[in-house]
């Protein structure tokens, strides 16, 4: 690669790597190596399923404070890396409580409240893999089928709510620990684990209660359809407060007003935020929740949290003349356009399929984005083979181009295998991938 290169790879892995290594291995050393200094010889045969139990809790609370949306984590390895994690965590924890509950023996209250909170972890685990882990349905489509048939029933507000069953089954092991005298005699451990309970219930109650007050209210000025199913949204927010949005942001929103409408739900900026303050959304009606707003009528106000999004941060990073490859299929390429508006001085290569044309998103845009002398666009309905891109590029663009892709979860898996082959480094690619 040329000057610059290694360092692209560097400051886009590092920061990711760093995240899943203190998760998995780091965190859990303080409360590992407390416990076992202080387990007295008598229960030392349980050693190993007392230390799967430890891990189990801390994963469990990390989990929790990860669905808080820590924006500072969220600008610093991205908000899909963090709910991967998160899923990835609390399927590892049910595992680990199993060889903890099959490990050890316990009588009384103890054994109760422990099977109760394996049992409702498990029941959730099941529940969300299929309602909440987009990142496992979408790759396997019998899943995804039962998905899209069973949101009939189980709508978007209610998976929240079930989701937060998990708080119980929490407190239910936090009282399970307290029970167990010759654990809580270990005081080391117990400042630990007392301590990091406290610590992630603080944070969720703030984000439950106390966030929502910052949250901006805006009014909606525009709503109309601007392609088959999908949705544009304007929203005007108060001037004197700006927000921090960036180009290629998601903001979280919500309508209090309107019954279905309450819980938050991510939507990507089509515009680059301005002095105006207005944010525009296309929102394709997939699910519940996103169905009903085209009914929402004008000046309505709702709720917006946010920017979220790593996009800006990811190009910040890269050498500023580097070539912007953009990939991006159907609604996808809604936080793409707004990258391509804020950089106008940046050659970009950009391609965009849908399954129909009526699918392909802002045509008059797009028209006069091509009137850069910088930008060149390929655009086509139905799936755009690799085979057919690469002799369109700059002949050393595998090495100097930075490669943004948005779209649905199959084509990006696509898109990454290919640029593997040839040869592109993954710190060269960004991609926000919405499946939760």
């Amino acid at each position: 690669m040329r000057k610059g290169g290694g360092l692209m790879l560097k400051k886009h892995r590092y920061s990711l790597g760093l995240f899943w290594l203190i998760a998995i291995f780091v965190l859990p050393l303080p409360f590992l190596q407390t416990v076992t200094q202080g387990l007295p010889a008598l229960y030392r045969s349980e050693l190993l399923a007392i230390d799967w139990g430890v891990i189990a809790y801390v994963w469990f609370l990390l989990a929790i404070y990860l669905g808080t949306r820590p924006k500072w984590l969220d600008r610093l390895v991205g908000l899909p890396s963090m709910y991967l994690l998160h899923g990835i965590l609390s399927i590892a924890a049910i595992g680990l409580a199993y060889l903890h509950k099959s490990g050890t023996q316990s009588t009384g209250w103890i054994k109760t409240t422990g099977d109760w909170a394996f049992d409702l972890f498990l029941g959730l685990m099941l529940y969300s893999c299929l309602f909440m882990a987009g990142w496992l349905t979408s790759r396997i489509p019998p899943i995804a089928r039962a998905k899209k048939w069973l949101e009939r029933v189980f709508r978007h507000e209610i998976s929240v709510w079930l989701h937060r069953l998990n708080l119980v089954a929490v407190g239910l092991v936090f009282i399970h620990v307290q029970l167990i005298s010759y654990i809580t005699a270990i005081t080391p451990f117990m400042w630990w684990f007392d301590g990091a309970t406290a610590f992630v219930l603080v944070t969720y109650l703030w984000a439950k209660f106390g966030a929502p007050q910052t949250w901006r209210t805006g009014t909606l000025i525009v709503n109309q359809t601007v392609a088959d199913n999908v949705q544009e949204l304007v929203v005007q927010l108060p001037q004197r407060r700006p927000m921090n949005l960036r180009a290629g942001d998601y903001v979280f929103m919500a309508v209090p007003s309107i019954a279905g409408l309450h819980e938050m739900h991510p939507f990507s900026l089509v515009n680059v935020p301005d002095d105006q303050q207005q944010l525009r959304l296309a929102i394709r009606g997939d699910g519940d929740f996103t169905q009903k707003l085209s009914q929402v009528p004008l000046k309505t106000a709702v709720k917006i949290d946010g920017g979220y999004g790593r996009y800006a941060a990811f190009l910040a990073d890269q050498p500023a003349d580097a070539p912007i490859i953009i990939l991006a299929g159907g609604i996808g390429v809604t936080p793409l356009l707004s990258v391509v508006a804020d950089h106008p001085e940046r050659t970009i290569h950009f391609f965009y399929t849908a399954h129909r044309e009526s699918d392909l998103l802002y045509p008059e845009l797009l028209r006069a984005y091509q009137q850069r002398p910088t930008f060149t666009m390929t655009q086509q309905v139905g799936r755009l083979k690799a085979t057919a891109v690469w002799p369109t590029l700059p002949a050393d663009w595998s090495r100097t181009s930075v490669i943004l892709i948005a779209g649905p979860a199959k084509m990006m898996r696509y898109w990454r295998r290919e640029l593997r082959h040839q040869g592109v480094w993954p710190g060269q690619i960004y991609t926000e991938e919405f499946n939760w």
